[in-house]
């Protein structure tokens, strides 16, 4: 079996269909699976177990405008798959389907396009239903059986570590410090930002906690990352910290994004792809969230560390607040850095001996 998955657009999504992606490879475990992925998500998933090639579909480049698409689907015609399984769910990833003459066709009959589907997945109750199960409801239709509750799991060779801490030493050494990750931007939208200036105040008082409760640790800093066009936002809060920490926003690749989460010892966040790569890399994470739904978008098997604020007009799932924001303004400083020492302690890393075993070295 030839098969091809288109997955989705979105970093955090893509991790989320990971279990089903598994779920697809241990059902035929001879079977090819080649993704067709934007190169973002090509980069995150090349290497992963459950992938046999990627398809690069280069949106801004050489696949862009009709005939770019034209020239994309003689690609994938090329490979002569026999079924196509679509987690993303636009039109445009039937048609490239329907076109390419792959004869089944399996996806959710989204956006207008159940004619190009040889198999329309039933619609599942998405707003009850977390995102890593949403998309194993596709796989169960193709291979008729029951998907495992597996958690996301992404993986990074030795090479690509060695070569970011060769790029980044600043973070890697020295190698029995501690190092404290925050992701305070959001492509999606202002409304899941927690605000810069808690942000830079959590960063602070873990500094001092951690140094406090791990005496025998050389250095405890913070690193600040972030997608192109957060730069801006990673400075502001760099400004206003009172120990210097790191700033990667928008200064890294995918696999360096990567290597960067493998080395802190918590992740502390707002509901972002680097949240769900994070616990795919087994990386504590606590998170924010606002206007998004915790039970759907949560990181997988780490719920204790969700931070949100009780109030009615949450989660909203705007992009925007139209009023005072309040579902973020709500949340303090002191619930985040609980959330995160309490994550830190329940990792099977946490060690009594004045360090951090696991994510540090």
């Amino acid at each position: 079996m030839n098969i091809l998955v288109r997955v989705p657009n979105w970093i955090g999504d893509a991790v989320m269909c990971l279990p089903a992606l598994m779920d697809l490879r241990n059902h035929d475990p001879h079977a090819r699976v080649t993704v067709l992925a934007r190169p973002i998500i090509g980069d995150l998933l090349r290497g992963h177990p459950g992938v046999d090639e990627v398809i690069m579909y280069f949106h801004q480049g050489e696949h862009k405008g009709l005939l770019g698409l034209w020239h994309l689907i003689q690609l994938v015609k090329g490979k002569q798959f026999d079924r196509a399984v679509l987690f993303q769910n636009a039109f445009e990833a039937a048609l490239i389907t329907w076109v390419a003459g792959i004869p089944f066709r399996i996806g959710y009959a989204t956006d207008g396009r159940r004619w190009l589907l040889s198999e329309a997945v039933p619609w599942p109750d998405r707003a009850h239903l977390h995102h890593t199960e949403y998309y194993q409801e596709i796989v169960k239709a193709v291979t008729h059986s029951s998907g495992k509750d597996r958690t996301p799991q992404l993986f990074l060779s030795p090479e690509v570590k060695n070569a970011c801490a060769k790029e980044f030493p600043e973070v890697f050494l020295p190698s029995d410090s501690l190092v404290i990750g925050m992701n305070p931007g959001s492509v999606y939208g202002s409304a899941k930002r927690w605000l810069p200036e808690r942000f830079a105040e959590v960063g602070d008082l873990l500094v001092e906690r951690l140094t406090k409760d791990f005496p025998g640790t050389p250095s405890v800093r913070c690193v600040l990352i972030g997608g192109k066009g957060e730069e801006a936002l990673g400075e502001d809060i760099a400004k206003r910290m009172r120990y210097e920490p790191i700033v990667l926003s928008g200064r890294t690749t995918i696999p360096e994004l990567m290597g960067v989460l493998t080395r802190c010892s918590v992740l502390v966040t707002n509901d972002t792809g680097p949240m769900h790569v994070a616990q795919a890399l087994g990386v504590p994470v606590a998170a924010v969230f606002g206007s998004t739904d915790s039970s759907t978008t949560s990181p997988h098997g780490q719920s204790r560390g969700v931070v949100t604020a009780s109030v009615r007009c949450a989660p909203c799932l705007l992009r925007a607040c139209p009023i005072d924001h309040r579902c973020m303004t709500q949340v303090s400083v002191e619930q985040v850095v609980e959330a995160a020492l309490s994550q830190i302690r329940m990792s099977p890393g946490y060690g009594n001996e004045g360090r951090i075993r696991g994510h540090v070295g």
